[in-house]
């Protein structure tokens, strides 16, 4: 094509936009808004606080088989696609301030007592492209594979075990984490009208196809404070986590000295959470304030959760950053559904850039058992 040669110009500067680049989420958690750090008793454990390995009931558990996929929920902007496919629009004005997202990931693992082990792979692809005047397109492209390990040590003779009907527990966790990342995170200046032209054929695609990846590596450690307070059916919960502490710094293999990729900084996360479980009925209300060591408006940082379901049905609902998200999760002895629908803050400021994303996740022939 004639015009690539006049393709990019890529800023010496970070995405205008997008989320915290999280390795992979607890579906559940995100159907709840993303305040999870309180609730955390999944098999995403490790990805929000290590400390609650320390409440973990069983002597082994095991999750072999867990891929999610998330999307961008097309059905929520009906009238722009329409206009589209009638012709009234082109694809530059329906791609225009709309947030593109697609991901997949798996995260098989175990917990063993009070230590856990997971591996993981993700795909994470999240595009925006803004300013008609002069247009800039925001992206996200990365890769993940890795392992995280990590354990938690109940303190003092307090403790819960399978039997307690009521006590407290204060735990303290640490984890470790290594993540090979491929992919970049820029803002891109479309300088040309061939190239708006070009995004109303199919030329994004190959724009996408001609922007370097670099293939990198990195070290995380995290650690974590969890304090449990048990009453009969009722639990509280109070959990505070530092996830990658002094940051990640992902550095291209073959020329160290650089740093191709994005860095992932360190982030403090406060969680609560309330729930009772009657045996056939439970609930449980949580709260999270995300990123206490960063300089941001409290309700970007701010989520809210609720669950309630029975044994084998679970319904989820939230509020993150002020965005909802509900979902609901079947759970059939070796087969576990979760589906839903939920919104993120993509933009620097509370309520700026909505993203709305779909969710699936299927957990298969996962079991526990006590030695």
């Amino acid at each position: 094509m004639i015009w690539m040669p006049i393709l990019l110009f890529i800023f010496e500067m970070s995405a205008f936009a997008f989320d915290y680049p999280y390795t992979i989420r607890s579906p559940e958690g995100l159907l709840m808004g993303d305040a999870y750090t309180g609730v955390n008793a999944d098999e995403f454990t490790m990805f929000y606080n290590p400390a609650t390995l320390g409440r973990h009931k069983k002597d082994f558990t095991f999750y072999p088989f867990n891929p999610q996929l998330s999307g961008t929920n097309v059905l929520n902007d009906v009238q722009r696609l329409k206009e589209f496919q009638d012709g009234q629009i082109d694809a530059s004005e329906v791609l225009m301030d709309y947030p593109i997202h697609a991901s997949s990931g798996i995260a098989p693992g175990f917990k063993l007592f009070n230590v856990g082990v997971s591996f993981f792979a993700s795909e994470n692809y999240d595009l925006l492209l803004r300013n008609p005047a002069h247009p800039m397109l925001d992206l996200d492209l990365h890769s993940d594979k890795g392992i995280i390990l990590g354990t938690a040590i109940p303190l003092g003779k307090s403790r819960l075990n399978r039997q307690s009907q009521s006590g407290s527990q204060t735990s303290l966790g640490v984890s470790y984490k290594y993540v090979e990342r491929t992919g970049v995170r820029e803002t891109v200046a479309l300088l040309s009208p061939e190239i708006t032209e070009a995004l109303s054929k199919d030329g994004l695609k190959y724009i996408l196809d001609s922007i370097d990846r670099v293939k990198s590596m990195g070290h995380g450690f995290d650690a974590g404070f969890e304090h449990v307070v048990k009453k009969g059916s009722s639990q509280f919960v109070m959990g505070l986590s530092a996830l990658n502490i002094g940051g990640i710094e992902f550095k291209e293999e073959s020329h160290p000295e650089e740093i191709q990729v994005s860095d992932v900084r360190s982030q403090m996360n406060l969680g609560l959470a309330y729930g009772q479980n009657f045996n056939f009925f439970h609930y449980i209300l949580s709260a999270d304030v995300r990123g206490l060591n960063e300089e941001t408006d409290f309700g970007k940082r701010l989520r809210m959760g609720l669950q309630f379901g029975f044994p084998a049905l679970k319904f989820m609902a939230g509020l993150n950053s002020g965005y909802y998200s509900y979902g609901l999760t079947l759970d059939l002895f070796f087969m576990k559904l979760t589906t839903g629908l939920y919104g993120v803050e993509i933009g620097t400021h509370y309520k700026q850039i909505e993203s709305n994303r779909f969710l699936i996740y299927l957990s298969l022939f996962d079991f526990s058992f006590d030695a």
